[in-house]
């Protein structure tokens, strides 16, 4: 049986990005958690990573490598154990150029639609901070 897709957001999601869109380099670090998470989701989930780099010429080569990169920090920071089979997650996680028809989306830059347009007040939406630009309060 095929595992649902959950498509992940990359910078401000698996990407720390604190420093915003600099040149489309990736230049932090993986958020917190990500791999300890991940392993424990590639059991229900195939990991789709889309992103408005997913576009770009080399936009996911860089973003897998710099996951790849980040790896070995999680083994090194304790998050991963050292003799974790990489190829659990690498097997299930894939990049996409194209939105994917996922069971379930994770972004920073969200809001779940309700079917009630009138919980949407439009200055609201506008107010919006993602986490990683001190916004934490719900729309």
């Amino acid at each position: 049986m095929s595992k649902p897709i959950l498509c992940i957001d990359f910078d401000g999601v698996i990407h720390s990005y604190e420093r915003g869109w600099q040149d489309g380099g990736i230049y932090g670090t993986a958020t917190e958690g990500f791999f300890a998470w991940a392993i424990e989701a590639v059991k229900l989930f195939k990991l789709v990573v889309y992103s408005s780099r997913s576009k770009e010429p080399d936009g996911a080569r860089l973003m897998s490598e710099a996951i790849g990169k980040w790896s070995i920090d999680a083994i090194d920071a304790g998050e991963v154990p050292r003799d974790y089979d990489w190829s659990e997650l690498f097997g299930d996680l894939t990049f996409a150029n194209e939105k994917p028809p996922a069971f379930l989306t994770i972004d920073d830059r969200a809001v779940q639609f309700t079917g009630d347009w009138s919980i949407l007040d439009p200055v609201l939406l506008r107010s919006f901070k993602p986490w990683n630009a001190g916004g934490s309060e719900k729309v």
